[in-house]
């Protein structure tokens, strides 16, 4: 069984791996935890994703290059800058 916090820390690890210039998103996440079985993950991710966006500890980020509050499931994330 997968916790949220152990989603917590794959996501807050994949940040700081890809810092505040690249971008990773919610299968990334997913296939860290469990390669075979990620896309059944998805969804707990994308919960446990805006809940950290609520935090401020990562943000969204199109390429325009504009943050966005609140819509992991459609865009790519960074860490907060």
């Amino acid at each position: 069984m997968i916790f949220a916090e152990d989603i917590r820390k794959t996501i807050l690890k994949l940040a700081d791996e890809c810092g505040s210039t690249k971008t990773f998103g919610p299968p990334d996440v997913a296939r860290a935890i469990d390669a075979k079985n990620w896309q059944q993950l998805l969804e707990q991710v994308k919960l446990v994703a805006n809940v950290l966006i609520n935090e401020g500890k990562i943000v969204t980020k199109k390429k325009s290059d504009k943050t966005l509050p609140d819509q992991f499931a459609k865009a790519p994330l960074v860490k907060k800058p």
